[in-house]
C-alpha cells in the first residue's frame, strides 16, 4: 500500500498538462503539450490574429507568421505558433486574421499539419503548423532550417552557424 501515494503522484504529473490545456483542443497550447502526439497530423487551430516573423523566408515561395491562438471556450489568450503559407497567400492572410488584437474576441479556424523543422542556436526544433505541405520535405532533403526571432541565422553547424535555405 506505500506504493499507492507514488502512484497518484505520478497519475497527476502525466494528466495534469492535459487538464491545464483542456480548455480548447485548438490552441497552440494545447498542440504543444504534448507536440509527438500530434506531429504529422492534420490540425486545426482558432486563430485570434497573426504577425509576420521578425526574419526572411529562406524560401521565397513560403511565408511564415506567428498565429496567436484564442481558447473559444474561456475566452482567453491559447499561445503562439508558428505556421507556413504560400508567400502569394500572405497579405489575403494578413488581412483575414488581421495583425493585432484590438478590438478582436473572435477567432477563426486555421488548418495545416503539424510538423517540426530543425532550429536555431536557441532550440533543436521549432513545431510549426504548414498548410502548403512543402516543410515535410524540405526537412527531409536538410533544405530549411528555422532561423531564431532574433533574425540570427539558424543552426550551430560544425563550422560555424548555417544558412538557412538550400545548400
Amino acid at each position: 500500500m506505500k506504493t499507492f501515494p507514488y502512484f497518484l503522484l505520478v497519475l497527476l504529473a502525466v494528466v495534469a498538462p492535459r487538464l491545464h490545456a483542456a480548455g480548447s483542443q485548438r490552441t497552440a497550447e494545447y498542440l504543444l503539450t504534448t507536440p509527438s502526439e500530434f506531429e504529422g497530423k492534420k490540425v486545426t487551430l482558432d486563430v485570434s490574429f497573426v504577425q509576420p516573423v521578425q526574419w526572411k523566408s529562406p524560401h521565397p515561395d513560403l511565408a511564415f507568421f506567428h498565429v496567436m491562438t484564442l481558447d473559444r471556450r474561456n475566452y482567453k489568450p491559447g499561445g503562439r505558433i508558428l505556421v507556413v503559407i504560400p508567400s502569394a497567400e500572405a497579405s489575403k492572410f494578413a488581412k483575414k486574421y488581421g495583425t493585432n488584437f484590438e478590438g478582436r474576441s473572435e477567432s477563426n479556424p486555421f488548418s495545416g499539419v503539424f510538423v517540426a523543422a530543425p532550429g536555431g542556436k536557441k532550440k533543436k526544433s521549432v513545431w510549426l503548423v504548414d498548410s502548403t505541405g512543402k516543410i515535410g520535405d524540405l526537412v527531409k532533403q536538410n533544405k530549411l532550417t528555422i532561423e531564431d526571432e532574433g533574425g540570427e541565422p539558424a543552426g550551430p553547424g560544425p563550422g560555424g552557424p548555417r544558412r538557412p535555405g538550400p545548400r
